[in-house]
């Protein structure tokens, strides 16, 4: 689904008072005139009565019209529709005549089946639970069983209807049988209303904290429509009652069961006024904007911490994170209308929603939790409110996108100046200095052969150049890769740098070992602090510490000598830069009296 943020628009009718919210109204009005058509023989003497049931069963019509427009309330507003027309019907049987009496049990038992379903899909559109399906299988059955079982065997004077015209099969009419099932009935009516509290409550426990928000007070409002019917119900469920007490016992049910619109009608305002507070506290939590606050902003009003979000970055076509590294996420992923990465039928499935611009250019992608696809509303309200703040973290996050570019291009540097290095280092051991201790060797014999003592001299004076000029070429390979960096790592090699140092220096160094852009970086920098500190500082005491700190890498060079000037000592920029071109950072603290620290910090991971 594609979230477009956009200006508001001027309206000439509220809001509120749109196209789905007139046809929902027209609804409930045609269900109430046909519930009053139905019941008309009763309505004329008790007015009362009919302004009670009709208001109820209208606006259980207008709720389930509006909530018929959403695709995942879609079932639970046609049941809602279809049980106000059960409930229309069933005042049928005030016209003691025709088929009317027959069909009333069945239309009483579809109204409250139809409520029932209704809210155990609500909001999430199915049935969700094991318990849901099996209480659905068993009411189908009660509900459907019991008025079978009463028509089968009475007489329609005994189930209160005495009229000349009554349609009434009663194929095996008995007595004592009818008994038997009147009590049965009111048996299972009060045991299928009871675990339907059960059921509601199981439920909740499920339910994360903002569904257990909109669901919560129709589920206590259709707990208490079921049980007071059932109670309600039981003094009907005798032989030979009166038409008036059946049809009171019917408007004593309607009006109950008029708590239910309200009760949604409650939890619609509740959800409307959520999204006013989130988007309140939105634009709260986003100033100053940052592209991290941005994306802990939304986290907090949607109560939801593993949410991620991405930024279209339009020089590169494609999407970052907050960091600005590049996202593995498709600028199509997701398709208009296509919600959900993951399992879409439970809570744990991801759900990706795009973010666009007022002219239709991609913002951003927002995935969260699977809970937070029955509170689309409030998602939008979120992200309406924090549209502004999207578009200007989607700035910062491609100025960080850039710099992320340039990063990564300079560790690639790095890297390949590490194989380099090491190349380098490897062709210096294997080629030219075997060739220099060959030549040297010659001479060594070119020497002891010699008769002529100007030429043996020669040969020595070459031989001591030649010996010279080797070990400045061992310098030289071990500044370009020390071998004991390659094979053993930091610790040895910056064994060998102390030993040279002439001073006294403290190593703690770990002896696990890393890539080799970061081994070689370090290196470069732990050997440029040292030779400051000796050199600049006149230290007479340093310490190195290099240890990890679960996915970074700590090191640090501290030193008790004064810098020129008083100044902390600082380090070149190109080594400073090495630092951070691997998502490092380095810092320098100091003063004369106590010397020098430089700390170094490198992700690890």
């Amino acid at each position: 689904m594609v979230v477009v943020i956009s200006a508001p628009r001027r309206r000439r009718s509220p809001p509120w008072f749109g196209p789905e919210t007139r046809r929902a109204l027209a609804a409930g009005l045609a269900v109430a005139a046909l519930a009053y058509a139905a019941g008309w023989p009763y309505w004329r003497d008790h007015p009362g009565a009919a302004a009670l049931t009709l208001a109820g069963t209208g606006g259980i019509a207008v709720v389930g019209a509006l909530l018929a427009t959403g695709a995942r309330t879609r079932r639970t507003g046609l049941l809602f529709l279809a049980a106000s027309l059960f409930w229309a019907v069933n005042w049928l049987a005030s016209w003691n005549a025709g088929p009317g009496p027959l069909l009333s049990p069945y239309a009483q038992a579809d109204f409250y089946l139809a409520l029932a379903v209704g809210v155990l899909l609500y909001p999430s559109g199915r049935l969700e639970y094991l318990a849901d399906r099996i209480w659905t299988v068993a009411a189908c059955v009660v509900l459907w069983g019991c008025p079978t079982a009463l028509w089968t065997t009475s007489r329609p004077a005994w189930a209160a209807f005495r009229g000349r015209h009554v349609w009434w099969p009663a194929p095996f009419p008995d007595h004592a049988a009818f008994r038997v099932v009147l009590e049965v009935s009111a048996a299972l009516y009060i045991g299928l209303a009871l675990s339907f509290a059960v059921v509601l409550l199981l439920r909740l426990p499920r339910m994360s904290r903002m569904r257990r928000v909109v669901t919560l007070p129709v589920t206590v409002a259709l707990a208490f429509v079921g049980i007071s019917a059932a109670l309600t119900q039981r003094p009907i469920m005798e032989e030979s009652i009166s038409l008036d007490t059946l049809l009171r016992v019917y408007a004593v049910q309607g009006a109950v069961s008029a708590l239910i619109p309200l009760a949604l009608l409650a939890s619609g305002l509740r959800t409307r006024l959520a999204e006013l507070a989130v988007a309140g506290r939105m634009l709260r939590l986003t100033a100053p904007v940052s592209v991290e606050r941005i994306r802990d902003a939304l986290r907090d009003v949607l109560q939801d911490p593993t949410l991620e979000l991405w930024f279209w970055a339009p020089a590169e076509q494609v999407y970052v994170d907050t960091a600005g590294r590049p996202a593995a996420v498709d600028a199509g992923d997701p398709a208009p209308g296509e919600e959900a990465q993951g399992d879409p039928s439970g809570d744990a499935g991801r759900w990706r929603r795009r973010v666009e611009t007022a002219g239709g250019e991609p913002l951003a992608i927002v995935e969260l939790g699977g809970a937070l696809r029955d509170h689309g509303s409030l998602v939008e309200a979120a992200l309406d409110a924090g549209g502004r703040a999207l578009e200007t973290a989607r700035l910062q996050s491609n100025v960080q996108a850039g710099l992320e570019q340039v990063r990564s291009a300079y560790g690639r540097l790095l890297r390949a100046e590490a194989v380099e290095r090491e190349r380098l280092a490897r062709d210096l051991h294997d080629g030219a200095q075997q060739r220099l201790l060959a030549l040297g060797a010659m001479l060594g014999t070119l020497e002891a052969l010699a008769t002529d003592p100007a030429v043996k001299e020669h040969a020595r004076r070459c031989r001591e150049e030649l010996m010279a000029a080797l070990a400045e070429l061992r310098a030289l390979a071990r500044e370009v890769q020390p071998a004991l960096l390659v094979q053993d790592g930091l610790g040895p090699a910056l064994e060998v740098v102390a030993e040279r140092l002439g001073t006294r220096v403290l190593l703690d160094v770990t002896a696990e070992r890393y890539s080799r852009e970061i081994e070689s970086t370090l290196y470069s920098v732990l050997c440029e602090a040292l030779s400051y500190a000796v050199d600049r500082a006149r230290a007479t005491r340093v310490t190195v510490r290099v240890r990890p700190d679960g996915h970074l890498l700590v090191a640090e060079v501290s030193d008790d000598g004064e810098r020129p000037g008083g100044e902390p000592g600082a380090l070149p920029d190109g080594l400073a830069g090495r630092i951070r071109a691997l998502r490092g950072h380095l810092e320098i603290d100091g003063e004369p009296a106590r010397g020098t620290t430089v700390r170094m910090v490198l992700p690890c991971e």
